[in-house]
């Protein structure tokens, strides 16, 4: 079961039962709350957010690692990272804990040990990895997340997070050891960050050829299915998206708050051989909503959206249904 993503969720039990919070729940609280703040510099830059948040080894480390994603002063790889990441929150113990971000869209995640508490924790080590190493997979060198072929790319997005929050919960349950040691052994951290890059600067090409001439038309459904999206409004929406809906994604959609919709952005775009387009969107102050949008060589729109924070089951029926 999904865990410590959006302070205000996973605050709510606490607050509906009126139970005092234990040390560990203040701490995980007090680490997810700095990595919001975190991430949210690191969009627009990398470099300033961890100067700031990283002791000064664990920051030179970082800087050297990730030199090669960086075209000048401008990192389009971990600002797509982090504008596409999920918090998770995990062990805590009096002045240590476990903190991540992971992006299911390049399925890789960032795992930092801080030190210190409230606002004075900082981080003092990290493993930048592979969904895959970190789930103890076999990279494959596979872009399937990026150009989906098997399975549909909400499948895809599906399969990795749920994989991925499980294995976090295993190995830092909230009570257990912040400690990245048994993760780091025999770990090639330079090649990791290589696997990382495939996808991401996969991820950062696409994006690029949205934005050329060859693709006017591809932006421009893009665009139109976006301010859709802002919208959130049932006629607006039946007129973008009028083919059947079954399940009323459309109907749904007007109900997601408008705080949420008015900043939806593109993350992901895909335009096929036949002219087919697939799109991503999210809000990067709430990345757990994600809406896909294909078009296709007909240009018919038809609309999928889910709260990744579900992915478990919504992976689960996809597999029940084969």
């Amino acid at each position: 079961m999904w865990r410590k993503l959006w302070i205000p969720f996973f605050c709510l039990p606490f607050l509906l039962q009126g139970a005092p919070l234990s040390q560990a729940d203040t701490d995980e609280i007090d680490s997810a709350g700095q990595a919001l703040i975190v991430r949210s510099v690191a969009i627009g830059n990398p470099k300033a957010a961890f100067a700031k948040w990283f002791r000064p080894d664990a920051e030179i480390a970082f800087s050297k690692l990730t030199a090669p994603m960086f075209d000048g002063k401008r990192s389009y790889e971990l600002s797509d990272f982090f504008n596409t990441s999920l918090i998770l929150a995990g062990a805590q113990k009096k002045d240590s804990g476990i903190t991540a971000f992971y992006s299911p869209w390049q399925d890789a995640i960032l795992l930092v040990r801080t030190e210190g508490s409230g606002t004075a924790r900082r981080g003092a080590e990290f493993l930048f990895l592979t969904g895959e190493t970190f789930r103890g997979e076999k990279f494959s060198d596979s872009l399937e997340l990026v150009t989906p072929a098997k399975a549909p790319l909400s499948v895809n997005l599906w399969r990795v997070h749920a994989a991925t929050v499980a294995r976090f919960n295993e190995l830092f349950p909230v009570t257990g050891n912040p400690d990245l040691s048994a993760l780091k052994k025999d770990v090639r951290q330079e090649e990791e960050l290589q696997n990382i890059r495939l996808r991401s600067s996969a991820r950062t090409i696409l994006a690029k050829k949205l934005m050329t001439d060859a693709y006017r038309t591809a932006l421009a459904n893009c665009l139109i299915a976006m301010r859709a999206l802002q919208k959130g409004n049932e006629k607006i929406l039946k007129k973008v998206f009028g083919t059947k809906d079954e399940l009323g994604l459309e109907a749904a959609m007007t109900k997601v708050p408008e705080a949420i919709r008015k900043n939806i952005e593109p993350v992901y775009s895909l335009v096929m051989q036949d002219s087919s387009c697939l799109f991503g969107f999210l809000n990067p102050g709430a990345p757990r909503f994600i809406f896909l949008v294909s078009v296709d060589k007909e240009n018919k729109f038809t609309l999928e959206w889910f709260d990744i924070n579900e992915s478990a089951a919504l992976y689960k029926a996809w597999e029940d249904a084969k």
